[in-house]
């Protein structure tokens, strides 16, 4: 009854995520900044802080693991809608939704799990200050979750999870973008008695170069994990490669007068990674 329940969860969640994906009624507004219809869709796609609706397919594959014999597989399903000024604060937002299926090792052997994992979500309000059209640099701040969603313990933490998330990025630099994402989360409530506190700090650095042809350098599928609870460890992959526009498909939305022009871009990456050193 409690995995029903679980999968119950994550099917609600997703199906949460389709509709407001595909609600063209509504085709939330990009309200931007001047400074980013100066910016290209690469550069962009690849901003934690640029009001771009997206659509992102990603599958983190990891050839080898310490401690462990098995291949873990991250499939990740994420949508990023962004928001036009509105309400009291009249900031834009970035509402970003991040479902998993992951396969998990059992053991120091080979064997592996695959289920649903726990779900994410951040609410990034985008700050006016500094301009950005003069600075160069964007950054924003807002409430991050973790909801408990995995379909068996192996999958997830069990743990309701709340706190800060932060990004950033800069493009003073010609065909450079320097960005970092950084959320923190603290568990307040469990699905059962047995599950562990958690107290945890995520950073993901990235930094995309843009080449001719719609190509680019990238550094960006890496994100370095520090568990604060004794006994725990600290994840620092690293990732780099070269790939074309991550664009697959783009709508243009235009709603009549006080709307933008909204791009909406569908993502399919594959990462791969070959070791995560755990200190």
């Amino acid at each position: 009854m409690r995995n029903r329940s679980r999968f119950a969860r994550a099917y609600i969640g997703a199906e949460l995520l389709v509709l407001l994906m595909a609600w063209p009624a509504r085709c939330f507004a990009d309200r931007s900044a001047p400074a980013q219809s100066e910016e290209s869709l690469t550069q962009r796609a690849n901003d934690p802080t640029a009001t771009l609706t997206q659509l992102q397919i990603k599958d983190e594959y990891t050839p080898s693991q310490y401690g462990t014999n098995a291949q873990p597989n991250t499939l990740i399903l994420r949508g990023i809608l962004a928001v036009q000024p509105h309400g009291p604060l009249n900031l834009e937002q970035i509402i970003r939704p991040t479902f998993q299926i992951v396969t998990k090792p059992l053991g120091k052997g080979a064997a592996t799990r695959t289920g649903f994992g726990d779900t994410q979500l951040f609410d990034l309000f985008i700050m006016p200050w500094p301009n950005s059209r003069e600075t160069g640099f964007r950054w924003g701040v807002g409430p991050y979750f973790v909801f408990p969603t995995a379909s068996w313990h192996g999958a997830g933490q069990g743990a309701w999870q709340l706190g800060p998330a932060w990004a950033f990025a800069y493009h003073r630099v010609p065909h450079l973008v320097i960005s970092a994402l950084l959320q923190q989360a603290t568990s307040f409530a469990y699905t059962s008695s047995k599950r562990s506190p958690v107290s945890s700090l995520t950073f993901q650095p990235l930094l995309t170069y843009e080449l001719r042809n719609h190509w680019y350098r990238a550094s960006n599928e890496a994100t370095w994990t520090w568990n604060f609870r004794h006994d725990t460890s600290t994840s620092i992959p690293f990732s780099a490669g070269s790939r074309q526009n991550p664009q697959i498909f783009r709508r243009d939305c235009d709603q009549g007068p006080g709307f933008r022009r909204v791009d909406v871009v569908s993502t399919i990456r594959s990462a791969g990674r070959t070791v995560h050193p755990e200190i």
